[in-house]
């Protein structure tokens, strides 16, 4: 056998050095864009992740405000004898509101159950208490704003809701809605009202 011919055959099919450093520096930056398209995709599916899980919380949130404003009791009548102005009993505010509903007892009379929902901004809960019964938190730790408002125009009264939750990666959703007693449609059933 000659070494001669097996060295200059060797040199021929082999890679230098060179080229092994520069495929793998290929290799290398190929594989960073990939793990950069990876790690940015994953961190915009966790952050439309916690987005919804906002609105998710907010929404339902909302829904419990909306059932407990629309049993609010705002009209002025004689509740066990004594004439109670119910728009008088309501306190909004930022972080608050308070109303009374109208309710009855296990002998039949009547009775005003008083319901509060209280905003902890340091713990970032609303919390709902109501006379009698048990204490909700709702969205805790995600509650950022809580913000109630009472309107009268005319025969027509509402309250003004405004709550903004926000988490990880400072994903918001603020939510704003006008909610109307039961009664409301009595009054005028085409009436669209504009609160901003």
């Amino acid at each position: 056998m000659n070494l001669r011919n097996y060295a200059g055959h060797r040199s021929n099919e082999a890679f230098t050095l060179m080229e092994i450093m520069v495929v793998v520096f290929l290799s290398l930056l190929l594989i960073a864009a990939l793990y950069d398209i990876f790690i940015y995709s994953f961190k915009g599916v966790l952050a439309g992740k916690n987005k919804l899980g906002n609105l998710q919380d907010a929404a339902i949130t909302m829904e419990h405000l909306k059932m407990s404003i629309k049993g609010a009791y705002l009209k002025k009548s004689n509740v066990k004898g004594v004439e109670v102005d119910g728009e008088s009993l309501i306190k909004t505010g930022d972080g608050v509101l308070e109303f009374v509903s109208l309710a009855y007892d296990q002998n039949g009379d009547e009775r005003l159950v008083k319901t509060v929902y209280n905003f902890n901004q340091s713990a970032g809960a609303l919390t709902r208490t109501e006379d009698g019964g048990p204490t909700k938190i709702f969205a805790a730790g995600k509650i950022k704003k809580f913000v109630t408002r009472f309107v009268k125009t005319g025969k027509v009264s509402y309250i003004d809701t405004s709550l903004k939750v926000e988490a990880e990666n400072k994903q918001k959703v603020e939510l704003r809605s006008a909610v109307f007693p039961k009664d409301v449609q009595a009054v005028n059933k085409h009436w669209i009202p504009n609160p901003f």
